[in-house]
């Protein structure tokens, strides 16, 4: 999905079969959804599967999940590699922003059983509203090795499938630079933990985000996140195709 026109610079994707969507024209994109932008968007989508593997921009445009969440129809589980929560209220009345999509999916979505959060900040967990505490396992970067909560999250993928979203601002910048604070996570821990739950679970689609900035000055960041995007897509594809 091309918001801004960052994957014009990239090469990833050149030898693949994709679906590319032009979303460059519509405004009230940038971090807030207008509704009038939001069934632009759903339009465009429309005949694009839900289980495939999406590139969806920077993550100023995270909330595009959500509108492939709304397409499902059967019970799910979200697992979400974030250093955020996006479970924020918005600002301005009910718009859809990047910062809320997860606490929206929540709200609406009535297949939607469980959150899982890995590589959330800390002090992003304190933000959560205490009353869905309960529907959510959150792993921090502190706790990444918590073997209790795995021990739920696993419970879950055995039960449920699972539809996989992420950002790249879950990554150190030592591996990647996004446009948004980051985490501390390395590539070989996202790819382990993706590895596990392909493995145990029935993944029904996965998008990604969290593409550098669009300018010139930021063509080394924009080279690298290139790289990154296509080891992370040739090592879905083989882990997905292993575990069919």
């Amino acid at each position: 999905m091309d918001f801004t026109g960052i994957y014009r610079m990239q090469k990833f994707y050149r030898h693949e079969n994709i679906n590319w969507i032009d979303c460059r024209d519509i405004e009230g994109t940038h971090g807030y959804c207008s509704d009038e932008a939001k069934e632009k968007i759903k339009k465009r989508i429309c005949t694009c599967p839900v289980n495939g593997i999406h590139f969806i921009d920077s993550g100023n445009f995270h909330y595009v999940s959500e509108f492939y969440l709304e397409r499902l129809t059967e019970e799910f589980v979200l697992v979400v590699f974030d250093h955020h929560s996006d479970m924020l209220k918005p600002l301005f009345g009910d718009i859809l922003s990047c910062g809320s999509w997860i606490l929206n999916a929540m709200e609406h979505n009535k297949y939607l059983k469980k959150v899982i959060l890995i590589g959330i900040a800390k002090e992003q967990v304190a933000l959560i509203d205490e009353k869905y505490q309960k529907d959510i396992i959150y792993f921090t970067d502190e706790d990444l090795g918590d073997l209790n909560k795995w021990d739920k999250a696993a419970m879950l993928l055995e039960n449920y499938p699972l539809y996989i979203s992420i950002d790249k601002d879950v990554l150190s910048q030592d591996v990647v630079i996004t446009n948004w604070q980051q985490g501390q996570m390395y590539l070989l821990e996202l790819k382990l933990f993706l590895a596990e739950m392909i493995k145990q679970g029935q993944v029904i689609g996965i998008d990604i985000c969290g593409e550098c900035s669009n300018e010139v000055a930021k063509l080394s960041e924009i080279k690298s996140n290139d790289l990154l995007n296509y080891k992370i897509l040739e090592f879905l594809k083989r882990e997905l195709t292993n575990n069919v």
